[in-house]
Formats: C-alpha cells, sequence, structure tokens
C-alpha cells in the first residue's frame, strides 16, 4: 500500500499532462481507499486546467463519500472560479 501510494503521488509531480487521466483512472477503481485519496492528492497538484475538472468530477460522482469529501478539500483549496460554482451548486441544492 505504501509503494503504491507513494508511486500515485510521484506519478502526479512528474509525469506531466500525461499524468491525470491514470489518476483518475486510480480515483475510480475499486480497491485500497488510501490509495484512491493519495490519487485524489495528487490530482490536487496538477495544474488547474487538469486537475480541477478531475476533482469537480469525483466531487459529483464517486461512490464513497470520504473519497468526495477528499476531492471537495483540495477543491475548496484551489481559487478556482469552478471550485466555487460547485460549492454554490451543492449549497444551493441543500
Amino acid at each position: 500500500e505504501d509503494t503504491r501510494k507513494g508511486s500515485v503521488c510521484w506519478l502526479g509531480q512528474a509525469a506531466g499532462d500525461r499524468a491525470t487521466a491514470p489518476l483518475d483512472s486510480i480515483v475510480t477503481e475499486d480497491g485500497d481507499r488510501e490509495v484512491r485519496k493519495a490519487a485524489v492528492f495528487a490530482l490536487s497538484q496538477r495544474p488547474e486546467e487538469e486537475g480541477v475538472p478531475a476533482l469537480i468530477r469525483v466531487a459529483r460522482t464517486h461512490s464513497d463519500p470520504q473519497i468526495r469529501r477528499d476531492a471537495l478539500f483540495w477543491l475548496g483549496q484551489s481559487d478556482d472560479p469552478r471550485a466555487l460554482d460547485l460549492f454554490e451548486e451543492l449549497l444551493e441544492a441543500e
């Protein structure tokens, strides 16, 4: 598990624009929650034009509430207007 988590983090840092799709697939696969959470973090480290849409997709659709919560947390750390739009949408739905 530790090796996979570390690999996921390094993938997000080192693989450039080719990293987003593999990270997205790790988040959506069945398996270890901690590895999926590491993939969510790695997505948050991608450039906003790649990471934010992927995190929004995770926050909207992932079946695991903890993974959705992590995606929302990292979106909240960005100053991206798309993240703010998502928060407004979620708050208005309540």
